[in-house]
């Protein structure tokens, strides 16, 4: 339900209030849906010009059929409104990181070839780690929006793939010393045909 839906849909809720008082009436609901919304006591609506005294609410209002079918109207529309919002605001950033995902790989990608080991080391393991058989199958809820990512190093490019054989290389060269390569640890996620090739 769009804002303008839910104003006016409160409106009829609260035009259906009976005099007398019906101002004060009006002002109470919307302060106390306020309050709901914004996570205050009740007691935080009483000291609000406008609106009725505690002992109104509680002893009156409250008991009146149409008091109480317009409050009860204005915090369900008012609940529905802000869960809405929540949630497309949840898809819009699931999905702002969904299209950013490809420019993130690209960049890690080249990060792997930088010069300083470190860099390359981070870049490679956090391709890796996302990339690996076990760790494919990440997911992510949002509401009820599910945004499935499956990276695979089947996917990667031939160049992308050298890159990764020339850091599990050099991972390999510094942690033989001069003697001959020895496949890291770690390199059981890459593939055979990368593993072959070291």
């Amino acid at each position: 339900m769009g804002e303008q839906a839910w104003i006016d849909a409160a409106a009829v809720a609260l035009a259906d209030l009976q005099p007398p008082h019906v101002e004060r009436k009006r002002a109470t609901i919307l302060a106390l849906v306020d309050a709901q919304l914004a996570g205050r006591p009740e007691q935080s609506v009483w000291g609000t010009p406008g609106v009725c005294n505690r002992g109104t609410y509680h002893l009156k209002w409250k008991f009146q059929p149409d008091f109480a079918a317009a409050l009860a109207t204005v915090s369900r529309l008012a609940r529905e409104w802000r869960d809405t919002r929540a949630l497309r605001a949840l898809q819009g950033a699931a999905e702002s990181l969904a299209l950013a995902a490809p420019a993130a790989v690209a960049k890690a990608v080249g990060l792997m070839d930088s010069q300083d080991d470190r860099v390359a080391l981070s870049a490679a393991f956090g391709i890796l780690d996302r990339a690996g058989v076990e760790t494919a199958g990440k997911s992510t809820m949002v509401g009820t929006v599910k945004h499935d990512v499956d990276i695979n190093l089947s996917r990667l490019a031939d160049d992308e793939l050298d890159a990764l054989a020339r850091i599990a290389g050099r991972l390999a060269g510094s942690a033989a010393g001069a003697g001959a390569a020895e496949v890291p640890k770690d390199a059981g996620a890459l593939p055979g045909a990368v593993l072959s090739g070291l």
